[in-house]
């Protein structure tokens, strides 16, 4: 009972504060303003979010699920992407609308922040839903050797670049680190997430007594069934991160000359062994 409670005054109780935090970012100044504009840039879309799981039309989880602790995630993946999107174009338009003054300039901001993570949410929503394992293609009696799956080595990029945006934002490095930052944030950092996320959940390989089983992609999985007679060779390659964390790019070459270059696949080495082909040394 406490907990429906909760539920069903969470999306009032996080409106309040966004508002507190929104009238605080026009009050104060400095850095306690920033402050505050980074916690409104927090609740506002996580009070929309929390309205459409409350009121969405979306068909309603079956309560045993619920008490058992199985959601559904991808609705909330998704509710949650809509809410960051409905919060940064509301925020965007009212900016556009009052600018020049604080309040216009203020809106403006949190709206241009909540865009790469409204994106970012979104297309993880979208990714999810069409996700599958390689084990669940596998043809009537066909048998499951070996899944080589995604490391989660390839979201490095991307937090290199998040980390890279704050320091220039922070730093003593003025209107230049501030343009840097912004251009880091709002181009490079959906970009590069949005692929981590696609090669996260599309790629894999696998391998059956007979075939090799390669899926690559981004928004739209793609898999190859090669055989495994007609697999040439097959080479692991690793950056210093990849060797420190175990990860790398395994390319594999077919005797009609065909090859298949897969990233960001843990253990490449202990795959190409299994395959049991002929390896390629790479540096």
């Amino acid at each position: 009972m406490a907990r429906g409670a909760m539920l069903r005054w969470a999306p009032a109780a996080l409106g309040a504060g966004a508002l507190v935090a929104l009238l605080g970012a026009l009050v104060v100044r400095g850095e306690v303003s920033l402050a505050f504009l980074s916690l409104f840039v927090l609740l506002l879309p996580a009070a929309v979010a929390a309205s459409l799981l409350r009121w969405s039309p979306w068909p309603r989880e079956d309560e045993r699920r619920v008490q058992a602790g199985q959601r559904d995630w991808r609705r909330v993946l998704v509710l949650c992407g809509a809410g960051l999107l409905i919060a940064a174009l509301v925020t965007l338009v009212l900016g556009v609308a009052w600018s020049g003054g604080r309040l216009g300039n203020i809106l403006l901001v949190a709206g241009v922040l909540l865009m790469p993570p409204a994106a970012i949410v979104a297309a993880l929503g979208w990714l999810l839903g069409h996700a599958r394992r390689l084990a669940d293609g596998l043809r009537p009696g066909e048998r499951l050797e070996l899944e080589a799956r995604e490391h989660w080595g390839v979201f490095l990029p991307a937090a290199g670049v998040l980390g890279l945006a704050v320091v220039l934002a922070l730093g003593p490095f003025g209107v230049i680190g501030y343009s840097a930052a912004g251009v880091l944030y709002l181009l490079l950092l959906p970009a590069a997430a949005v692929r981590a996320l696609g090669a996260f959940l599309n790629t894999g390989l696998a391998l059956t007594p007979d075939h090799v089983l390669v899926a690559r992609g981004v928004f739209r999985r793609r898999v190859e069934r090669l055989v495994r007679t007609e697999v040439m060779a097959c080479g692991a390659q690793a950056g210093w991160a990849g060797r420190l964390l175990g990860f790398g790019t395994l390319n594999i070459i077919c005797d009609s000359g065909r090859s298949f270059t897969v990233r960001g696949i843990a253990d490449p080495e202990g795959f190409c062994e299994r395959l049991g082909v002929l390896a390629l040394h790479e540096d």
